[in-house]
């Protein structure tokens, strides 16, 4: 195809675009809900990833020693556990700030708090509080503490409780991105149909043009290509009206992010600040694809050129 009939095709797909404002402008709609939907999936899919980092960091495992067990042994265990390269900390407690982390921990819990008022007194004794490099540390860690020698001494630890935590958490994340990549398919199939009776029309309407077109001997690709070149246009244009939507509304609500995740690790606007060409060129190229084979398609059913 020449410049000269490049230029045509591209103008008679603006004033295609303008004769059919309506249509046009109902089909971007469609467009910028299915790319909305797309980038809903990756913000929470980013914001489950730094909830979940959030949460790792802050986990560490309590052992609470029995009673009897001097405060000497329990800081030989530190030092054994300190000389593990899995182990990042070890916080030493006494058995009074043993009890007080106890009971914050279990405030909730009504069945344990009256069992320690029934009780009376402090039942524990000091405790070590570890915090390992990673979670996939903590089976490590944890098979050193049920060393024959070190067994015995303990009475209790809470690495299980933690875990179900994580599991939890994880559990949302894939359910939060299993109902993201549902409506994304829902839109993607309402976007097909919309697009496709779309250029129908345009393609019903230009009955006339196109049967001149075939009797002067124009070629295929000039037919056809004011409609790729539509196509383009409104994948263009629902990009732009996508990221113009984005920014602000992610800058409005990366505030309250953080302060709802406790972490100024939330930077959405960062996250697309840094990988813009990488996210929006995939869903142009991803949505440009989808309109030009539905016109495809289109074409070679209505047009039979």
């Amino acid at each position: 195809m020449s410049f000269v009939s490049a230029t045509r095709v591209v103008r008679f797909a603006f004033q295609d675009f303008l004769r059919n404002f309506w249509l046009s402008a109902a089909t971007v709609s469609v467009l910028v809900l299915t790319l909305v939907s797309v980038n809903l999936i990756i913000v929470f899919n980013v914001l489950g990833n730094i909830a979940l980092t959030t949460v790792k960091s802050k986990i560490d495992v309590s052992v609470y020693f029995k009673p009897e067990v001097e405060e000497n042994r329990v800081q030989t265990v530190k030092i054994a556990l300190l000389a593990l390269p899995e182990v990042k900390d070890v916080e030493f407690l006494s058995a009074a700030q043993a009890l007080e982390r106890f009971s914050a921990a279990y405030q909730d819990d009504q069945q344990v708090i009256a069992s320690l008022g029934e009780v009376g007194g402090n039942p524990l004794g000091a405790a070590l509080v570890i915090k390992a490099r990673s979670l996939d540390s903590y089976p490590r860690i944890m098979q050193l503490l049920s060393d024959p020698a070190f067994a015995p001494l303990i009475d209790e630890r809470d690495y299980d409780d933690r875990q179900q935590m994580i599991r939890r958490l994880e559990a949302i994340s894939d359910r939060i991105q299993l109902f993201g990549v549902g409506a994304s398919i829902v839109f993607f199939l309402i976007t097909l149909l919309i697009v496709f009776n779309t250029i129908r029309v345009c393609i019903y309407t230009h009955k006339e043009e196109i049967g001149i077109m075939r009797l002067v001997g124009a070629s295929d690709w000039f037919i056809r290509g004011p409609f790729y070149a539509e196509a383009v246009i409104w994948s263009v244009l629902a990009l732009g009206v996508v990221a113009a939507l984005l920014y602000p509304a992610l800058a409005f609500a990366q505030p309250h992010l953080q302060v709802f995740f406790d972490t100024a690790n939330v930077d959405l606007v960062g996250f697309y600040g840094v990988n813009f060409w990488r996210i929006f060129g995939a869903q142009l190229l991803a949505v440009i694809a989808m309109a030009l084979v539905t016109t495809k398609i289109a074409t070679a059913k209505y047009l039979r050129v």
